[in-house]
């Protein structure tokens, strides 16, 4: 039997759960060199021309080809060129030139350019990433078309849960259940997961045999020439690697990017597993052998991106860690409970607070970093796969040089920019979200020439239903007049040349470009005095005890007052009182008729009928929905098209 359970199984369906059953299937996808790629594609070179994307003077991206010239990140370009004896190929990023308000490429300009004329000075210019963040959108969007959790880490990096996949591919891919040629036992394996009768808490069966033969799909860590699939986690992973192939494969088709992947249990283990081989390399790390990557990889405990800084720093200084080795001594000096962990780390903050050393450690939250440690060191620390939140600001800014900024008109004309800029990344989640994104505050802030920070805001007025560039460009002209009008006019000099500028939105409004008119207007229905008191329910405190007296418990029940109908279920008078909520808003857009269940005695005489009856309306329970469904029947229905 394997030593996993059907419960463990049966949490793959789940979206928000999938990540904590012992049988996930996760992975990381990073694309090579995403900027100096993408200028690749752009300009038509092949992946073997040494190119490398320039932002001013410095190299912000190194393609493959051109690091056979030993050349690095942020090196200067011009020592770049002559290090490589001038066969690297140089490409500047897009940029918005002062005074307008779009994006262009100027190819051949650069530092590098003898023209003087066609070098790019920062004073007139501003870097644009717009162009790599419209192909990071192409490239997440197949991501999205194949997969659904999706998380978007960077523009060029994310997570994938391939849990329903694997589910999916192992109880319907004919190639998969028709692998061993056999349609008997080929139909047994799905009957067990789909029609199976079983118990939540019993052990799955053994993996067949012939399902045991399927190979993995990129680089297998530690793996040998036999059988390298022995339980249900094993098979889910190389299921896994199939999928991340042939996704991979789809986006070098279809958008020429080449990606590295790392699949694993846990999202850390999947992040450094993608860095571990590059480029364009498949990585996978089975439950069994985390252990053996973590330590014969060198990997250390500020190696997870969590750990990098100050935070790391301190934990090594704490826990007195080795240089090298850090994540077995954790193991081994700590093999049984993080409780103990905990009890040490207290002990040793303690000390460093009272020698008058300083800590970012969290001293109230010292059991979660020591469940973490223990954890992270084994490769099983469990976090979510998390769609991408709802952006709360955005900012576009430029560090000026030089008299870049010297007047009110020199403000506008970057403003102007950032305004068009902004726009655009607001336009861009629009599409992502397909939602109605209007920011309500803007700010703008600056470092004069005498080195003082200042910030101004103010609400931010849309012309339509939309926001546009103008409306922020107007804005923020009118903030800087505002600031500039408080300093000495015959000093100037005190004010201009501005350092650095930047403006802000924030304070989003979203509307949902699918919601209905009941969606949008159903919480203020709630909010009329007849809807509120059309409920007679028993109290209940916070901690969900009756205030009535216990013996009335059983007896709760929930009474419409408006057609004293009476529920047993909250959910059902909720779904009831929706009802009405959804009634009331149709006959205030609509009108009333003569058997409305919301008029008054004076409404009711003037649209009654000469004998002033009135005729009561029907109103009919919800129907209830049978949740009482198996665990197997939950499966067929996820995966029924």
């Amino acid at each position: 039997m394997s030593k996993y359970k059907w419960k463990d199984l049966i949490l793959l369906t789940s979206k928000t759960d999938a990540y904590s059953s012992p049988l996930a299937c996760l992975a990381h996808i990073d694309v090579n060199a995403f900027f100096a790629q993408a200028e690749q594609i752009r300009c038509g070179y092949t992946k073997d021309d040494p190119v490398v994307c320039v932002q001013w003077s410095s190299i912000i991206a190194v393609s493959y080809a051109a690091r056979k010239y030993n050349i690095k990140r942020m090196e200067n370009i011009m020592e770049a060129l002559k290090k490589s004896d001038n066969k690297i190929i140089p490409i500047h990023t897009a940029v918005y030139k002062k005074g307008e308000d779009f994006w262009q490429y100027h190819d051949g300009y650069g530092k590098w350019n003898k023209d003087p004329d066609k070098q790019l000075s920062p004073e007139k210019y501003k870097v644009s990433l717009n162009p790599y963040r419209r192909e990071g959108r192409k490239i997440f969007k197949l991501m999205k078309e194949w997969c659904d959790l999706v998380e978007i880490a960077s523009s060029d990096e994310g997570f994938l849960d391939l849990s329903r996949l694997v589910l999916q591919k192992l109880l319907f891919d004919e190639d998969i259940t028709n692998f061993n040629d056999d349609t008997t036992q080929s139909r047994t394996i799905q009957d067990m997961f789909v029609n199976g009768d079983y118990n939540l808490e019993d052990n799955l069966p053994p993996v067949p045999k012939y399902l045991k033969k399927l190979k993995y799909e990129g680089i297998l860590y530690a793996g040998d020439e036999g059988d390298n699939i022995e339980d249900w986690d094993d098979l889910f992973l190389c299921l896994g690697s199939i999928i991340m192939s042939e996704l991979r494969n789809e986006i070098e088709t279809t958008l020429g990017y080449t990606t590295s992947c790392g699949i694993a249990r846990t999202k850390t283990v999947c992040k450094l597993a993608s860095n571990f081989k590059k480029p364009n390399a498949q990585i996978i790390i089975r439950n069994s052998k985390l252990e053996l990557f973590l330590d014969n990889e060198n990997y250390e405990i500020t190696s997870f991106w969590t750990l990098g800084g100050n935070s790391g720093k301190d934990i090594v200084k704490v826990l007195q860690l080795p240089s090298k080795g850090s994540l077995k001594y954790i193991r081994e000096s700590w093999p049984t409970s993080s409780n103990d962990l905990k009890t040490y780390i207290d002990v040793k903050i303690k000390e460093t607070i009272e020698n008058g050393e300083p800590t970012d450690i969290d001293t109230t939250k010292t059991a979660i970093l020591a469940s973490k440690l223990f954890d992270l060191c084994r490769g099983i620390w469990l976090t979510p796969i998390n769609t991408r939140p709802l952006v709360k600001s955005m900012m576009s800014n430029k560090n000026l040089r030089g008299n870049s900024c010297n007047s009110i008109v020199d403000c506008i004309q970057w403003f102007d920019i950032f305004s068009s800029e902004l726009f655009g990344r607001v336009e861009e989640l629009s599409e992502e979200y397909n939602k109605i994104f209007i920011p309500k505050t803007v700010s703008i802030s600056f470092i004069t020439n005498k080195s003082k920070n200042m910030t101004k805001s103010t609400a931010l007025q849309c012309r339509g239903t939309k926001i546009q560039a103008t409306d922020i460009s107007i804005a923020t002209s009118k903030l800087i007049n505002a600031v500039y009008s408080q300093f000495d006019p015959n000093d100037s000099t005190s004010f201009f040349p501005l350092k650095q500028l930047s403006t802000s939105i924030s304070n989003f409004e979203i509307i949902d470009n699918k919601k209905t008119v009941i969606d949008m207007f159903g919480k203020q229905i709630q909010k009329s005095t007849i809807i509120e008191s059309s409920s007679k329910v028993i109290e209940t405190n916070s901690d969900g005890n009756n205030q009535a007296d216990e013996n009335t418990k059983s007896h709760e029940t929930f009474e419409c007052d408006i057609c004293k109908i009476s529920f047993n279920e909250r959910k059902d008078f909720v779904e009831h009182k929706d009802f009405h909520i959804a009634e009331r808003l149709s006959e205030s857009i609509n009108g009333r008729s003569e058997d409305s269940l919301y008029l008054s005695v004076g409404e009711r005489r003037l649209l009654s009928s000469s004998k002033n009856k009135v005729i009561k309306k029907e109103v009919k329970k919800p129907k209830k929905i049978d949740n009482k469904i198996s665990g197997s029947q939950n499966i067929l229905n996820f995966f029924k098209k």
